[in-house]
């Protein structure tokens, strides 16, 4: 008897089906382009970026007598890299041109495992630090002031000792904060430049498993230490992708809650137009609650038929869109960040289902309570 309702008026079943289908496959393709961008965003941030960071404590300037906190570092679960830097303001001169920077002075191994720097080189080497007195820059800050490798420029700040570094690579991260206005020295130079001894102004730790950064920073802090994890470091992120999350669950929650008020419209009109089969159902002994269960099956059924052909859509537009090219934040193209997640087809599939059993009760109930009598007359 379901399947003689639904295929009773073929073209309202097609609408209910198509309206489903279409508000799950919507919802899959953005669910599943978010989820590639978040996944996207994570790699960007944990490639280039510490999980946790170790500071100086209020009041003090500089970490002393930093290589304990180093070991105490990675004695931590889960660490695979370590990398304390000197960082210091400075102002980069050259010829006519000048900009204010961030000099951080480095270890080019361990800094390595923290940023990848290595990676992104465009001209020369991270290691070349280490031959004297020498500086890696940002494209864009190598642009500003019009240098090119093996130029000198000067560095310059109240109460340091000025500098004459040569350069000796250009990066570029493809972010214009770090581009434009951070460098890299070795911690000697750094240390020269701000007339120090052996100290550092940060520690930056790198995780096997970002997840682990909380309990690990927890762990430093009740050691006396000032750590964050990068929660706390990079709050606007977590902010960003929480926020996208949930306007869009409420967004796509609404589609679909749309999507099946067209069941229930039809649903009530079959009711109207069956109303003497139904009360022929009742004569012959049916009782409310089959009559009742039959019209939420129905409903159920159509639910489930518009979610698996929405399914069907939203993976093949999903694959077809994975092949089209867009710019990221470097100017880079890049392929379209697309992540498909099963648990997704799973739950907007059963989403679908239920509601649209949520949308069937009211004429299922309308149904169930007919008189068998006044429905049989018509």
């Amino acid at each position: 008897m379901v399947r003689r309702h639904i295929t009773y008026r073929k073209w309202r079943t097609f609408l209910s089906v198509g309206a489903v289908a279409l508000a799950v496959a919507i919802s899959i393709i953005f669910i599943s382009i978010q989820n590639g961008f978040s996944d996207f965003l994570f790699d960007i941030v944990f490639r280039f970026l510490p999980h946790i960071t170790v500071s100086p404590l209020e009041g003090d300037d500089y970490l002393h007598l930093y290589r304990s906190i180093v070991d105490v570092c990675w004695a931590l679960p889960g660490v695979v890299g370590v990398s304390p830097s000197l960082a210091a303001a400075a102002t980069l001169s050259y010829e006519d041109e000048s900009e204010n920077v961030a000099m951080v002075g480095i270890d080019p191994t361990e800094a390595e495992k923290i940023t990848q720097i290595t990676d992104n080189m465009l001209q020369g080497d991270i290691s070349s630090i280490l031959g004297g007195k020498r500086i890696v820059m940002g494209r864009d800050l190598a642009e500003k002031l019009k240098v090119r490798m093996g130029d000198t420029v000067s560095a310059r700040f109240p109460d340091r000792i000025p500098v004459n570094l040569v350069v000796s690579g250009i990066f570029s991260f493809g972010y214009k904060e770090v581009d434009e206005g951070q460098t890299y020295v070795s911690q000697k130079t750094a240390r020269t430049f701000l007339g120090e001894g052996d100290v550092v102004t940060s520690i930056d730790i790198k995780l096997s498993d970002p997840f682990l950064a909380q309990a690990a920073a927890a762990q430093l802090k009740a050691r006396g230490y000032n750590a964050k994890d990068w929660q706390e470091l990079f709050p606007d992120i977590v902010r960003t992708l929480a926020f996208e999350k949930t306007q869009n669950a409420i967004t796509l929650l609404l589609l679909m809650i749309i999507a099946t008020f067209g069941i229930a419209s039809i649903m009530n009109m079959m009711v109207v137009e069956k109303t003497r089969e139904i009360g022929m159902l009742m004569a012959l002994g049916a009782t409310p609650a089959s009559i009742r269960r039959l019209f939420l099956l129905e409903s159920g059924l159509l639910g489930f038929m518009g979610a698996v052909v929405g399914c069907i859509l939203g993976l093949a537009a999903c694959l077809w869109l994975q092949g089209v090219q867009i710019q990221n934040a470097m100017g880079e193209m890049m392929e379209l960040p697309i992540a498909l997640n099963p648990a997704d087809f799973l739950l907007f599939t059963l989403l679908s289902v239920l509601l649209s059993i949520a949308a069937g009760y009211y004429p299922a109930r309308r149904a169930s309570l007919l008189d068998p009598v006044a429905a049989l007359k018509g």
